[in-house]
């Protein structure tokens, strides 16, 4: 099997030293099957304002809609908290947070959001940018493995907006193929591959100045599994060195095609992060295919101890320019 093809991109919420539990089938082929769920917000308007159009995704946290703004008609995605969680007054400001997190940011490379407010179910919702395009999970399932000039290109521009995240305060702690959208912005090869971060959703605001809100329970593992820190997965603090180790990770999937830690259940793989080196990159595909100072700089993110990864994303980005250039970072 393809090892993107039982990996879990949902973040989970795992208590230390356990697991998920898994829910048991016990539907059999006699039952009658359940009615069809009717979307209570399709055909909707929400505030006079967002015509909802037809559901895009839905994640941990929420549904994301198609809308159109009904006055200027422009296009937008809705991101609507479950209504479930909606009643748990932690889980709703961390919703919150993601908004704001993710607007006060200020950089091209991160999804803009431009609203937020109640309904009158009282669920909460952001509006953000609509974006056309792929995800980069969905490029690398075409594109196995990423060729380097495509894929410096794409992680120079994830490093320079976390690097602005990082700098207004705010860590993503769930970068992710699925959470990095490719878009076409201005014309020829340039307008091509146009980076925007999304789902801010876990992030840790006040990573670089300070702890701010505490809205995760100390000894908890928040995280997506194949992207997680080692410290992370150990369930102890983190800051901005936890994304430069998710980047590494998404910088060693392009390269080879898959990622370096995997196994048939959460703790297998939380535990690799923990304590297995990765495969060296130049064992899984020779050179020249993939330059040894890449796979140096992709190693430098990997390390297991933070202080040995690179101290920022700016310094990330220097050494990724620098081999783009032909010269030894």
């Amino acid at each position: 099997m393809d090892d993107r093809g039982r990996r879990a991109t949902e973040p989970v919420h795992i208590p230390r030293g356990g697991e998920p539990d898994a829910p048991l089938n016990l539907a059999s082929s006699t039952e009658t099957p359940p009615p069809v769920k009717i979307d209570p917000y399709v055909g909707k308007t929400i505030d006079g304002r967002y015509f909802v159009e037809a559901p895009l995704g839905e994640g941990g946290m929420g549904v994301v809609y198609s809308a159109k703004h009904k006055v200027i008609g422009k296009k937008v995605a809705i991101k609507v908290l479950r209504g479930e969680m909606a009643r748990d007054a932690e889980i709703t400001e961390r919703f919150l947070q993601e908004a704001k997190a993710a607007s006060s940011i200020g950089n091209p490379h991160i999804v803009d959001i431009s609203d937020f407010g109640t309904l009158p179910d009282g669920c909460t919702y952001f509006v953000m940018e609509f974006l056309a395009g792929k995800s980069l999970s969905e490029v690398m399932t075409e594109s196995k493995p990423v060729k380097v000039p495509r894929l410096l290109q794409i992680a120079k521009q994830i490093a320079a907006g976390l690097g602005a995240a990082h700098e207004a305060g705010i860590v993503h702690r769930d970068l992710k193929p699925d959470n990095v959208m490719l878009i076409t912005r201005g014309s020829g090869e340039a307008g091509k591959d146009f980076v925007k971060i999304l789902d801010f959703g876990i992030a840790k605001v006040g990573g670089a100045a300070g702890e701010g809100p505490r809205l995760t329970r100390a000894g908890t593992v928040f995280g997506t599994p194949h992207y997680m820190s080692p410290e992370q997965a150990a369930g102890t603090p983190v800051d901005l060195r936890t994304d430069i180790y998710a980047l590494g990770i998404i910088l060693y999937e392009m390269a080879s095609g898959k990622v370096p830690f995997d196994a048939d259940n959460f703790m297998g793989i939380l535990t690799q992060h923990m304590y297995k080196a990765p495969v060296p990159i130049l064992a899984l595909v020779p050179a020249p295919e993939i330059p040894p100072s890449l796979d140096a700089i992709i190693q430098k993110c990997l390390t297991k101890k933070v202080e040995g990864r690179y101290p920022s994303m700016a310094d990330l980005l220097q050494d990724l320019e620098k081999l783009e250039r032909g010269e030894v970072p």
